[in-house]
């Protein structure tokens, strides 16, 4: 039987093969970064504005579909994005990524007076527009030196949070006018294709198989998981149950499954893995917390908590085009540790300072949470792709992304829960009254510890993440 390849061969860093496709990938990134940002421009803004379109459309109570259901098919094809990005063709995944991305929008911009258009062109700009997302990261955990990966690493953090700012923003200003040409504006990665043919590598594994079962398997483990969090019931919890089992003996007993058993009994990558689950489980609740707080405590608007939270999301991303020289002088460790202390703390310092006012508990101690997150993506998925070969770092990045997909959906769902329900409103050590506040203080206390367990994982734990690699730092 002939053993399966683990992935496109990358050339030795320091040969001449190494060095031509390094000045390719360089000549592409910005493009694919280009595309990316559009993309997560289309998710943000339409994650502003859902509300507004459901009551236009007249159907207020389908419009959160416009963002659940994009929502969960990302989390669903980042992971095998970054798994094809090991056996296939970088350019023709980019090129058929900009193919849906534009079909989504133009089918937008056509039927946006119908619901369910809609959320079916939002699906189709969620599925193409992560494209250029994943085969980044591909480029840069293959053909980026390794001393400079946490540099690109932090950029594309960086611009994820200017993305998310310019889309909240785009999406304040397009309602005035029509919502429908916000669909439009991805048409303009068109332009891009050119350049991207001449510098993205165009290699595959040659005579590989997609693996239609193992993508099958993991899509429907992704999206039963996904949707348990987001609506638990009886009938997600039986197909998560299932469709476990099933991808557990898939990979086991087929001849060539895309990824196999050994990958995940890793003690590197598990611990790797478990460190990112605990790390961000709070990550997709703090601007709704925020977002409660202000309602709830303060009684002001939306519109006023976004200006009060943008600039932490604001200096965020300034930390992420910085924050690579600095990462590789302290080292990753180093990054880790202070990135994880920082967000626990952060989110400890929003519940001790919701007594001293909005300004307090929603602009300034946030900052310290994002702040830490900008230190923490870029040294954290860098030890990740170290817990395997290059030819398997695809993969890798697919399941990182799963992982921060999930573990927010599951953090959603608990604090959203205990905040919904008023839970641990009987008081709190922060000096609230009891009632909104104290919920929304132990919450975020939670959550702060949380985070800080996430730390001593890794500074338990340490040796063994690094166990397959040279250096820790």
């Amino acid at each position: 039987m002939e053993e399966q390849v683990a992935g496109i061969p990358v050339p030795k860093e320091g040969t001449p093969e190494f060095e031509k496709m390094n000045r390719m990938a360089k000549r592409a990134i910005p493009l694919v970064l280009a595309i990316f940002i559009l993309g997560i421009l289309q998710q943000q803004a339409f994650g502003m504005i859902f509300v507004n379109i459901g009551e236009e459309l007249g159907v207020p109570h389908l419009a959160s579909l416009i963002t659940s259901l994009p929502g969960i098919l990302l989390g669903i094809v980042c992971v095998i994005y970054g798994s094809l990005g090991d056996f296939v063709s970088l350019k023709k995944m980019t090129f058929v990524g900009i193919a849906i991305f534009v079909l989504g929008s133009i089918i937008g911009f056509v039927g946006a007076n119908n619901i369910w258009t809609v959320v079916i062109a939002r699906m189709l700009q969620a599925a193409g527009g992560q494209v250029p997302g994943s085969v980044f990261l591909v480029l840069v955990a293959k053909y980026i030196e390794r001393k400079n990966r946490v540099i690109y690493y932090g950029i594309f953090s960086a611009i994820f949070r200017l993305s998310a700012a310019l889309g909240v923003m785009v999406a304040g200003y397009i309602m005035k006018l029509d919502y429908r040409w916000l669909f439009i504006i991805p048409v303009v990665s068109i332009l891009f294709i050119p350049s991207l043919a001449k510098n993205l590598p165009d290699e595959h594994v040659k005579g590989a198989k997609i693996d239609g079962w193992g993508f099958a398997f993991t899509a429907a483990f992704a999206g039963s998981i996904t949707m348990f969090f987001t609506d638990m019931n009886m009938m997600w919890t039986i197909a998560s149950i299932v469709t476990l089992i099933a991808f557990i003996i898939y990979i086991n007993k087929a001849e060539n499954p895309y990824i196999k058993p050994e990958f995940f009994t890793n003690p590197a990558f598990a611990m790797t893995m478990i460190v990112i689950f605990v790390g961000y489980f709070f990550s997709y609740t703090l601007n709704a917390g925020v977002n409660a707080i202000g309602l709830n405590v303060f009684g002001i608007d939306s519109a006023q908590v976004s200006n009060l939270l943008v600039w932490s999301i604001l200096l965020a991303c300034l930390l992420g085009f910085v924050c690579g020289p600095i990462i590789k002088k302290i080292g990753r460790t180093a990054s880790i540790i202070g990135a994880l202390s920082l967000m626990g703390l952060g989110l400890i310092a929003i519940a001790f300072a919701i007594p001293h006012g909005k300004v307090a508990a929603l602009a300034i101690a946030p900052c310290i949470y994002y702040f830490g997150t900008a230190f923490f993506y870029s040294p954290i998925v860098d030890t990740a792709t170290m817990t395997v070969s290059s030819e398997e770092s695809g993969r890798v990045m697919g399941f990182n992304d799963l992982i921060q997909a999930i573990t927010g959906s599951v953090g959603v769902a608990v604090f959203g829960n205990l905040m919904a329900s008023g839970a641990m409103s009987g008081g709190s050590i922060v000096g609230v009254e009891s009632g909104a506040a104290s919920t929304y203080a132990n919450v975020f206390l939670v959550g702060g510890v949380i985070v800080l367990a996430a730390l001593v994982l890794y500074i338990v734990f340490r040796k063994t993440i690094y166990s397959r690699s040279r250096t820790e730092d």
